[in-house]
Parts: C-alpha cells; sequence; structure tokens
C-alpha cells in the first residue's frame, strides 16, 4: 500500500529530511516486465480507496466551476507568474499589463483545452484514444510548436519514429482497457504519457488533461498538483525519467486528490 507523500518543503534539503528512507528501496513487483512492455513504466500498489466518487454530472460540474483555478494552476507549474485573479481577467477577455506574452498566449491555450475538455466530457464524447489526446495537444500546445496535435515525427520532421509511439500508445490504451479501477487508469495513462512524450511539447499538460477526462468521466472529481507541492513533483518526474517507476509519481496524485492539495 502506498504511504501518504511528505508535503511540500522549501527546499530540497528539507525535502530530503522528510522523505522516508525506504521509499528508493527497491520494490518486488512481480508483473514488473508485463508492466513496462505494456506501458513503458512500473509501479507497485496504489491505495486509492479513499478517494469519493461520486457521477460524471456532479464531477463535471465541479470540473466546469473550478476552471479557473485548473488553469492557473496548470500556468503555475510551467513557471508563469500570472496570478490568480490575473488569470480570471484573462480568461474573461480583459488583457493584463506587464506580463509577458508568451505567458498570456499559455494561459489562453490552456483555457482552450480545458474547455474544450469540458465540451468533451459534458456530451459524453471524451474517448481515450489518439484523437482526442491530439485535439487536446493542439489546442494546450497551439503556441509552442508547428506540429502541436501530432505526435513526433508525424509533423514537419517526420521520422519512422512515429510508428513506435503509435504503437506504445496502442499498447498503452489496451492495458487501460484492461484495467478495471478508473482512478488506477488514470493514474497509469498520465505516468506513462509523461514518461513517452508523445508530442513536441505540452505532454505534461496533455496528460494531466486525458487522466482528468478519464476521472470526470468515471464520476471523480478533477486533479492536479498544486504549484506549492511543485518539488515534490519535480523529485517524482526525476525518479519517472531515471528509473520508469511511477509509484511516486501515483502517490503524489492519490494524495492531492484525498487532502484537497
Amino acid at each position: 500500500m502506498v504511504t501518504k507523500q511528505p508535503r511540500w518543503a522549501p527546499d530540497p534539503e528539507t525535502y530530503a529530511a522528510r522523505k522516508s528512507a525506504s521509499s528508493d528501496t527497491y520494490r518486488e513487483v512481480p508483473d514488473r516486465e508485463a508492466q513496462l512492455r505494456e506501458t513503458g513504466i512500473w509501479w507497485t500498489e496504489v491505495d486509492s480507496a479513499r478517494i469519493r466518487q461520486s457521477d460524471t454530472d456532479h464531477a463535471w460540474r465541479r470540473f466546469r466551476a473550478s476552471l479557473p483555478e485548473l488553469i492557473w494552476n496548470a500556468a503555475k507549474l510551467e513557471g508563469s507568474s500570472f496570478t490568480l485573479p490575473e488569470v480570471r481577467s484573462l480568461l474573461d477577455g480583459v488583457s493584463v499589463g506587464g506580463r509577458r506574452t508568451a505567458e498570456e498566449l499559455q494561459v489562453l491555450a490552456l483555457r482552450e483545452a480545458y474547455g474544450a475538455l469540458r465540451d468533451l466530457v459534458g456530451y459524453g464524447t471524451f474517448g481515450v484514444d489518439k484523437s482526442t489526446s491530439d485535439r487536446l495537444n493542439r489546442l494546450v500546445a497551439r503556441h509552442e510548436t508547428p506540429d502541436a496535435g501530432r505526435f513526433r515525427g508525424e509533423g514537419t520532421l517526420r521520422r519512422n519514429g512515429s510508428e513506435l509511439l503509435r504503437t506504445r500508445f496502442a499498447m498503452l490504451r489496451q492495458h487501460l482497457a484492461e484495467t478495471d479501477d478508473p482512478w488506477l487508469q488514470a493514474l497509469i495513462y498520465f505516468c506513462s504519457a509523461a514518461r513517452t512524450p508523445f508530442y513536441a511539447g505540452g505532454n505534461k499538460r496533455t496528460a494531466l488533461l486525458m487522466m482528468n477526462g478519464i476521472l470526470i468521466s468515471n464520476g471523480f472529481d478533477a486533479v492536479t498538483v498544486p504549484h506549492t507541492r511543485r518539488l515534490e513533483l519535480d523529485h517524482a518526474l526525476d525518479t519517472l525519467f531515471t528509473t520508469d517507476d511511477a509509484t511516486e509519481l501515483m502517490a503524489l496524485l492519490v494524495d492531492c486528490a484525498t487532502s484537497g492539495g
């Protein structure tokens, strides 16, 4: 079972002091090879039983009501200097002075992407498929790369690697189809898509949108890692990219969902 992870610490030394000494030790995973083969990551058991489930309509309404906060937090995780009131103003169509154009465009792109997810779930057309992921990435990364919405190798620089990415995505979808727990599906998707960057830009933002699409469609509230826990997120991502172990990142997401951030 996954234990609750330490809260955000103001510096790496404090975080290291709070971090369990056993969390970096090797853990026996009976189906580790199968996990790696099918998803590109591996993990130990994740306890999501504490997370409250309602129904899709209520989860969607709460998601819609919290869009400004979700968009602001997603931008902050990318280093944005916008405040929440400034994001609210921008979402209402009011320009904010004194901010870089790139930051403003990023927030506006997030607004379009989160709005698209709201509509997809609201109309019951959200799917864990490449076309949905491509659409969300096209919106979220539209100002960052000319290949937004296309797997690496499918765009301006066509390479054979795109076929490998499509195969990896198909294997991931098959694994999710064989996973009964919607929360585990969402966790696996986010960690796998973060570990195997399908796109030239906006991969984690797109993975987060897809993860929340899975959650909301199954009656769970949307979740994100608060920007105040950025240090924990960076450490979990570093562990994922260096060892393929997604357990720490999964545990952080579960903790954010159960603790309210």
